[in-house]
């Protein structure tokens, strides 16, 4: 076994495959430790992903006490932990904690990554000024009554019809829009519920809650950025493009595009944003990223994730800014230091990243790359057979089999104009979707 001391121990693996931190940890000389569930472990190793120096197999990573007795068990010491998926971000900040690594616990006493739940509620009582949409939490399991007779309704069901439609139905600790639906009407927000109850979250466990909230129309963004000593510093945004997804008869979503720019282009409004999402959790250091939606009213606050982005979002911002968003995490939890943000020399065009899911998206990309400059296209290997995984095993993997193993590719779109790479990148989702 590889020298364990000093390692960086990684808690879930990337779906998008680019190991950002294993590279960061690679180039300062630390083992690297991979935590996540035996069949994802071996689904990433069919894939031909690169291995990290100890991959440790552990039954439910979105757990400290299996992830703990599993680091120490193999005597590793770590000196940074920190999340490589979004769904075990809580774990990751504990088992830092209880081992002694960065980043430490900060901020206001009994800071933890949470649910999007407690985030609409931290950023109402400290950030009221922040818009979100109207919306209702819902514990877990939960699934509405029938419509009974007028005056006789169940308490929740009349509070959430008190809320205008369209609604949407997301869980409260989902990711990759698992389980999220748009519903308009009762009848469509019940079945919605039922489904998404039903429905395992990545790792194989149930989600803990949902929330039922009024959707908002307009153009949705994600923030990609840095805190330094509570500081946000804003590192790239990105336009989404959002296609609707047919699940049975219910509405899905599906985050298939992104514009990234540099961050100090950013509306002052967004960068507002930041900062109020920071003052409201509490969080200091580290990685972050904010999602949002934006109309003639304002910006509207919908989520926020405490680590790297996922989609290849990484690869995107250093694309647009010559920023290595991974190596930035690494010097404020390693070195303690500030962010160095002074721009890198390729990053004045703007970048379009697809992620294609129809056989026809990529065949209008190889349609466009025949005719013009700056477009790359990157298929992604194909999904391993399922005849090499266990019943069990494929329960735990049903989430990433539904989300991330129908991916078959990425299409980069390089030009001078925003509404050029906007233009095309459009004209490619859109195949398969009409």
């Amino acid at each position: 076994m590889p020298e364990s001391t000093g390692a960086f121990v990684q808690i879930g693996a990337t779906r998008d495959g680019l190991d950002a931190y294993r590279a960061c940890a690679h180039r300062r000389g630390l083992p690297t430790v991979l935590v996540d569930t035996p069949a994802y472990l071996k689904w990433r190793r069919l894939l031909g992903r690169p291995f990290f120096d100890i991959e440790i197999p552990v039954p439910a990573p979105q757990c400290p006490d299996q992830v703990v007795a599993a680091v120490t068990g193999a005597g590793i010491e770590p000196v940074l932990v920190l999340a490589g998926f979004d769904h075990y971000t809580a774990s990751a900040f504990e088992v830092a904690t209880r081992l002694g690594a960065a980043p430490r616990r900060q901020g206001r006493a009994g800071f933890a990554p949470s649910d999007k739940a407690w985030q609409r509620t931290v950023l109402a009582r400290h950030a009221p000024q922040t818009l979100q949409p109207a919306h209702i939490h819902l514990g877990p399991n939960t699934v509405t009554k029938p419509q009974q007779a007028a005056g006789n309704l169940p308490v929740a069901v009349e509070r959430l019809n008190a809320l205008a439609y369209p609604q949407v139905v997301k869980p409260v600790d989902g990711g990759g829009s698992l389980g999220v639906y748009l519903v308009r009407s009762q009848t469509e927000r019940e079945a919605a519920l039922r489904k998404a109850a039903a429905t395992a979250n990545f790792g194989g466990a149930a989600f803990s809650g949902f929330l039922v909230e009024e959707h908002v129309s307009g153009t949705e963004y994600s923030l990609q950025c840095l805190a330094w000593e509570g500081k946000a510093h804003v590192l790239s945004f990105c336009e989404k493009v959002v296609l609707p997804e047919c699940n049975g008869t219910l509405e899905g979503f599906r985050e298939v595009g992104h514009i990234a720019a540099p961050g100090d282009q950013a509306p002052a409004e967004l960068k507002v944003m930041a900062q109020a999402c920071l003052d409201a959790t509490g969080f200091e250091e580290g990685p972050f990223h904010v999602d949002l939606i934006r109309n003639h009213e304002g910006a509207a606050f919908l989520e926020m994730g405490f680590r790297l982005s996922g989609l290849g979002l990484v690869a995107v911002v250093e694309q647009a800014t010559g920023i290595n968003w991974a190596e930035l995490a690494f010097a404020a939890h390693l070195d303690h230091r500030p962010p160095d943000l002074k721009p890198g020399e390729n990053h004045a065009r703007t970048i379009g990243q697809l992620i294609a899911t129809h056989p026809t998206q990529l065949t209008r990309a190889n349609d466009l790359a025949a005719r013009r400059p700056g477009i790359r296209i990157h298929r992604a290997p194909s999904a391993p057979d399922t005849q090499l995984f266990s019943p069990a095993d494929l329960r735990t993997l049903a989430p990433d089999r539904e989300r991330h193993a129908v991916i078959l590719g990425k299409v980069i779109i390089t030009a001078e104009d925003a509404a050029d790479v906007r233009q095309q990148l459009i004209h490619c989702a859109a195949a398969g979707h009409s």
